[in-house]
């Protein structure tokens, strides 16, 4: 799958989420963990194309994360 497909997925997947597990970069990174190992073939590598791990997918949910303002 071409990864800008494969983002668009991840992200609909992060916001099916209720909020309060969006909050945080640790979030982020279980998610992106869980996503990894309970669904590879969403990011199924064909030849020619880089892997998706989970640091870019952590990357792409970043500017999403619901940061609390002390």
């Amino acid at each position: 799958m071409p990864q800008p497909e494969a983002q668009a997925r991840v992200l609909e997947e992060w916001f099916r989420l209720p909020e309060s597990r969006r909050l945080h970069a640790t979030d982020a990174v279980a998610f992106a963990f869980r996503l990894l190992q309970d669904r590879p073939e969403m990011f199924a590598r064909s030849p020619g194309r880089s892997e998706v791990d989970y640091d870019l997918i952590v990357s792409w949910l970043q500017p999403y994360l619901n940061r609390q303002v002390s």
